[in-house]
């Protein structure tokens, strides 16, 4: 029984892997793409409004995050029908939440646009709508990654990315541009949810309340809320303050050579979403749950290192690939960025691993540095290589720090083990 579990859980976790490398050739697909129809400076205010979409969608992922632990704990002490009850008290107060939301940016839709300093009006609908659904939508993916249905949750995701390519695509050679890539992203998104109720239509049916976990449900959003605020600032500060500081042809530059370089961020993000639940089940069963991290860990520094290899003999090509010869002037900094994007990996990685115990000490660490990269990139932005060191520098604080956590974690469960033994 073990060992089929054990090879379930590996070739669930493969298939969520392969899904999720699907999923982003996608969505580097309908970067490329957009970058290519909408030229430099369109495609520049694209990407800092997609940077934009990332911190105001913060408020799905805890949703998410928490809807993924706690149905694996309660998996993990075979309380199916704590799962039933969670599914439906996190849908009718997060559905509530997201209507209020609407409301409001109708009411207040032109103050929105003129403080987000956007350059239609219909821009702050979509965004709001982007939010809205990937709140409610983050509780069934969170259940079904909990209950580790990892090749349902893969579906899902490449479907929405190849929802987006193909909508994008045809809203913008209609001529409606940005809002066309925002529209594609939107009606994406709406799909693959109700693609999610119907993969979780088994323990959909009821609507009651856990009235005695509320508190810890709430207590752990709050917590992971702070925690994918900080990792979205760190991750797309550097793309905004460069939108703000550099010309519009330049900050499509550095948006096109950024794009690539996540390359190498997303799959050890991947990663993180397998072993999230399996940390979180092995925690209740007091089991090892350093044994997945490390496996992780060596396979996402080898990538590292072939990544940014490619992107050093090649990154000339690839720019020629993907953007075309108005981008090439970014072909120095690919190579960087690609490293740069696997201590981020790195470092979500970690935050994944101590979300999934439940323990928030690392949030010290991130706030640090993400302080520390803006008022870096505040004061140092007078080329693409100043604002690369200055990201570097903030990344390096971070990740030492997350280190030194995970040694102190070790020694904690190692001091358990022996308790226990």
């Amino acid at each position: 029984m073990l060992s089929w579990y054990k090879n379930s859980i590996f070739l669930g976790g493969t298939i969520f892997f392969i899904g999720g490398i699907i999923a982003n050739i996608l969505n580097y697909l309908y970067r490329i793409l957009m970058g290519r129809m909408l030229g430099p400076e369109l495609f520049g205010e694209l990407i800092a409004m997609l940077s934009l979409v990332f911190i105001l969608t913060v408020p799905s992922a805890p949703v998410s995050v928490a809807a993924a632990r706690f149905s694996a704990v309660f998996q993990a002490r075979c309380l199916t029908l704590r799962v039933k009850h969670l599914f439906g008290y996190l849908t009718k107060v997060f559905g509530l939440i997201s209507l209020f939301l609407m409301v409001l940016v109708v009411i207040f839709a032109a103050p929105l646009q003129n403080f987000l300093n956007l350059s239609s009006k219909i821009y702050v609908y979509y965004l709001a709508g982007i939010v809205a659904v990937m709140l409610i939508a983050g509780i069934s993916k969170g259940i079904l990654q909990g209950l580790k249905r990892f090749s349902q949750l893969s579906f899902i995701f490449v479907l929405e990315s190849a929802g987006r390519i193909g909508l994008a695509v045809i809203l913008v050679i209609l001529g409606f541009k940005i809002v066309g890539a925002l529209g594609g992203f939107l009606i994406s998104l709406i799909l693959g949810y109700f693609l999610s109720l119907y993969f979780l239509k088994d323990i959909t049916s009821s609507q009651d309340v856990i009235s005695d976990s509320q508190k810890e449900i709430w207590q752990y959003m709050l917590w992971s809320f702070l925690a994918f605020l900080l990792l979205n600032i760190l991750l797309n500060a550097d793309k905004i303050l460069v939108k703000h500081y550099f010309p519009a042809l330049e900050a499509g530059v550095f948006a096109a050579f950024t794009t690539l370089g996540q390359a190498v961020f997303l799959g050890i993000s991947l990663f993180a979403g397998i072993i999230f639940p399996i940390v979180a089940h092995n925690q209740v069963k007091k089991k090892d749950y350093f044994h997945s991290l490390k496996i992780v860990s060596s396979i996402s520094l080898l990538m590292v290192g072939l990544a940014s290899l490619v992107f050093f003999f090649f990154s000339r090509e690839f720019i020629l690939l993907f953007f075309g010869n108005q981008y090439l002037a970014g072909t120095p900094f690919l190579v960087y960025y690609s490293l740069i994007m696997g201590a981020c990996g790195f470092i979500f990685l970690f935050s994944y691993f101590f979300m999934a115990l439940n323990k928030f000490q690392f949030l010290y660490i991130l706030a640090g540095g993400s302080i520390l990269e803006i008022l870096l990139i505040t004061i140092w932005h007078g080329s693409f290589f100043q604002v690369i060191s200055m990201f570097s520098a903030a990344l390096i604080f971070t990740l030492f720090g997350m280190g030194f956590l995970i040694l102190l974690e070790k020694r904690k469960f190692q001091r358990l083990a022996n308790v226990l033994r």
